[in-house]
């Protein structure tokens, strides 16, 4: 009688993901990074120069205080000298700090930044969205909102960060191991932000209406803070899915063989029929998800599956979880 044998498919390791990165696919990772800091760079020029400025409010960060600056001094101060200026030191000494791959991507989006800036500044100086009823305001808040928060998510994503604030946490975060950082680092940008009340301060309107500009950039910095959560979430979510199973060895091969994606099995027992049976666990992409459920109705179509939202996966072949 022939021994039958279970052939398992060969387990993927971070050497096999590694060897997988072939000079074509390098070019195509580098493609996608100089893209993400060209728009990333420019959302944030966009947002600060044509949206905020033009509407009487500021956000928080070294771009607002550009923005101040700018505003105060009725455009004698470009912000794109002012964004440069301040952040080219906290650059500098990033690369003491923090990983090399973080500080040089910074750089760039900051150098990106400055020069979007620029180019608005002097080719478009009439690329503005102004709305002249304080309530409309709002739109802009919304919209300069969803403009950095999309670029923070963007630069985060592939290591980086837009700067400014983000430097000088990424920074304390790596010397001092406290859960006051955020609360600093929000009291800085209330600082910021709060000040924009001398500069838009208007001496023949109720002090109410001189509030306007800190309650826009509040609202502003809400959007944007969601945003970004939203979009960051999107990028490391994936799909989990909890089989009961007669055919548990059958179909966690297959999983393995045709999704490379690793299968847990547990041991699970009906209450009703008091009868144990095997449960296996498979977390997959979202793409992953219509060749599963072909799996799953292939193999066993008596199953029972379950399939929830992961908002987050940290590990081999998901997101490294590797933070600056």
């Amino acid at each position: 009688m022939q021994e039958q044998h279970n052939t398992l498919p060969p387990k993927i390791t971070r050497a096999d993901i590694e060897n997988e990165q072939t000079k074509k696919g390098k070019v195509f990772y580098w493609a996608k990074v100089a893209v993400v800091l060209l728009l990333s760079a420019f959302l944030v020029a966009f947002a600060s120069y044509s949206l905020i400025a033009p509407n009487d409010f500021t956000i928080g960060g070294i771009a607002g205080i550009a923005i101040l600056l700018n505003v105060a001094s009725s455009g004698a101060i470009p912000q794109s000298i002012v964004l440069f200026a301040i952040n080219f030191p906290l650059v500098v000494l990033s690369f003491f700090f923090v990983k090399k791959k973080f500080a040089i991507l910074t750089a760039i989006s900051i150098f990106l930044q400055s020069a979007w800036l620029f180019v608005i500044e002097n080719l478009f100086p009439n690329f503005v969205i102004r709305f002249d009823l304080p309530a409309e305001r709002i739109f802009a808040s919304i919209a300069a909102g969803l403009c950095i928060g999309s670029a923070l998510a963007l630069s985060f994503n592939i290591g980086g960060s837009t700067g400014g604030a983000d430097i000088i946490a990424v920074i304390i975060q790596k010397k001092v191991k406290s859960s006051s950082i955020a609360w600093i680092l929000f009291g800085i940008n209330c600082i910021i932000i709060g000040s924009s009340l001398f500069v838009f301060y208007d001496p023949e309107v109720a002090l109410a209406y001189n509030l306007l500009p800190i309650m826009i950039s509040a609202f502003e910095s809400f959007v944007e803070s969601k945003t970004q959560e939203a979009i960051a979430n999107g990028f490391h979510s994936a799909i989990e899915f909890r089989v009961i199973t007669d055919k548990p060895e059958e179909m966690a091969n297959a999983l393995m063989k045709e999704l490379s994606r690793g299968v847990t099995m547990l041991p699970a027992t009906g209450m009703y029929t008091k009868e144990p049976h095997p449960m296996i666990m498979c977390v997959v992409n979202r793409r992953q998800v219509p060749t599963l459920k072909t799996i799953i109705k292939t193999i066993d179509p008596d199953s029972f599956a379950v399939m929830s939202t992961v908002s987050q996966v940290l590990g081999l072949g998901f997101y490294s979880g590797e933070f600056q």
